[in-house]
């Protein structure tokens, strides 16, 4: 099933299940997505390690979750960091959204945002059994199973150059 255009502001980036990406064009469809809303978090700690979570054994993935029916879009990334994780984090900028329809048919909404830590003390939950503070690069190309994530992560590093290291040295 096909995924409709989605309205975005300029500079943030669209990614749809099928690959196509909109760089806020501010395409319309007659068809609104009704789409559950999930929010996910590339958490940076001070020396701009990146923290990944791994769900099971064949899935890592960024911390975050399902955004509350009446919950301010902010508190709920907050609190799914730090349910997930046991830190605290500020909330620098969305920097990647994405919309699609799953196997049933059912819509999907995705926000991933850069947020920085001062803490690197990590108090797994009951959702994740393994965790791991690596370089951008390496969660995108050796970790995160999640397209999404991985895409997420790429925005971020083409906004902001200074965090991407010239070498992975984890």
């Amino acid at each position: 099933m096909g995924v409709p255009p989605t309205t975005t502001e300029p500079g943030h980036t669209v990614t749809t299940a099928d690959g196509g990406r909109s760089r806020g064009e501010g395409s319309m469809t007659d068809q609104p997505l009704i789409a559950e809303v999930s929010q996910k978090a590339i958490v940076l700690s001070p020396d701009s390690d990146l923290l990944v979570m791994q769900m099971d054994p064949e899935t890592w993935e960024l911390p975050g979750g399902r955004m509350g029916a009446y919950e301010e879009p902010l508190v709920g990334v907050k609190r799914e960091v730090r349910e997930e994780t046991g830190l605290s984090v500020d909330i620098q900028e969305p920097v990647h959204t994405a919309a699609w329809r799953n196997d049933v048919g059912r819509g999907r909404f995705s926000v991933v945002y850069w947020c920085e830590t001062d803490s690197k003390d990590v108090t797994l939950s009951h959702e994740h059994c393994d965790y791991a503070w690596v370089s951008p690069r390496t969660a995108r190309d050796e970790f995160l199973t999640v397209s999404i994530h991985q895409r997420a992560i790429d925005e971020l590093l083409d906004a902001q150059p200074t965090l991407a290291r010239p070498m992975d040295d984890d």
